[in-house]
């Protein structure tokens, strides 16, 4: 065995410098696609396409900067979904037709569905930020985020269980008296001494089951006086 020999070592260092001209090669490629993505769903699908490269130290270099972009931009959908939120918030109260909720959906029902797609739309790209590296989620633009985040789940999830109480509040006194009532009784006109009968089943009856109905459907946890009406 020659120990002088150093075709091995020769050989090794050019295998090493190929594999870095490939990082280079992939990171630009990788960089490329994160710009001409549009939405940040698809700046996610990349990175979690390629994210066993991640951590290699020239990929992550060149895409530490678009990384922060990514923040950047998850700041400003945080933003634009609390301004959505504070707008359609005082439509909803005020029962205004313009209100961002399905029409086929009762009132509550609808707004807590509305609120709970907002939800939806902040959660997720905030939990898929936990692939980038520790570097960035060190520095206060991560921080930045995760704070207003924070602050935002925490508003629509107490609008929820406000809008909930309230209707709870209501169920007990809409309902007082209005389950003994007999469900027919003769008309109170005219049609009475040809014997017809009528239901007499209160609207407010009807708006109350219709909530609990879609309260089940839209597997939202329906408060404990409702439920004993359904």
């Amino acid at each position: 065995m020659d120990i002088e020999n150093r075709a091995f070592d020769d050989d090794f260092y050019k295998f090493r410098q190929r594999i870095k001209e490939l990082e280079r090669r992939l990171a630009s490629i990788l960089t490329q696609g994160f710009d001409d993505s549009d939405t940040i769903a698809g700046k996610f699908k990349l990175l979690d396409a390629f994210e066993a490269l991640l951590t290699r130290p020239i990929i992550q270099d060149e895409l530490e900067k678009k990384q922060i972009t990514l923040l950047e931009l998850f700041k400003q959908d945080l933003k634009t979904v609390g301004a959505i939120f504070m707008e359609g918030k005082a439509l909803v109260d005020k029962v205004d037709e313009r209100a961002p909720i399905f029409n086929n959906l009762p009132p509550i029902t609808g707004a807590l569905n509305w609120t709970t797609g907002l939800l939806e739309r902040i959660t997720e790209p905030m939990e898929r930020l936990t692939i980038l590296s520790q570097s960035i989620k060190d520095r206060e633009e991560y921080k930045d985020v995760k704070k207003l985040y924070n602050s935002l789940c925490k508003n629509l999830k107490e609008y929820n269980e406000h809008k909930i109480k309230l209707w709870e509040a209501g169920v007990e006194e809409n309902t007082e008296g209005k389950l003994n009532k007999f469900l027919l009784v003769r008309e109170d006109t005219d049609l009475a001494a040809e014997g017809f009968i009528r239901v007499n089943f209160d609207p407010v009856l009807v708006r109350l089951l219709r909530e609990v109905k879609y309260f089940l459907l839209l597997n939202i946890e329906v408060p404990e006086k409702a439920s004993l009406l359904y």
